[in-house]
């Protein structure tokens, strides 16, 4: 089971549980699909400015993905490869890695 959430300011964003295997195909289905629908609570102005980041699984660094992060996010978006250089796995600079599953124990 791969399960995806995320952190905007100190709100908690999903969780969302991916059925199936996590591909590339069944991620950019969840970015197009299903991150708005968990997305619509923020204000707009604040989704307007925020950064999107992930790490640099297999699935997350497809030629696809990068071009449709691109269009959405534009030069708001971290992973390897993107345009904010971003070092994966680095508890001090990956919030979830030290924030969520301490939430998420309470």
């Amino acid at each position: 089971m791969k399960v995806w959430c995320g952190l905007l300011c100190n709100k908690l964003i999903g969780p969302f549980v991916f059925d199936n295997n996590l591909t590339a195909n069944t991620y950019e289905v969840f970015l197009r699909n299903d991150l708005p629908g968990l997305l619509e609570d923020i204000p707009l102005m604040r989704r307007s400015q925020m950064y999107f980041q992930h790490d640099g699984a297999s699935p997350h660094y497809t030629r696809h993905l990068i071009e449709y992060l691109n269009e959405s996010f534009r030069n708001r978006w971290l992973c390897r490869g993107g345009p904010v250089a971003w070092t994966p796995r680095l508890p001090d600079l990956t919030p979830h890695d030290y924030y969520l599953w301490g939430h998420m124990k309470t």
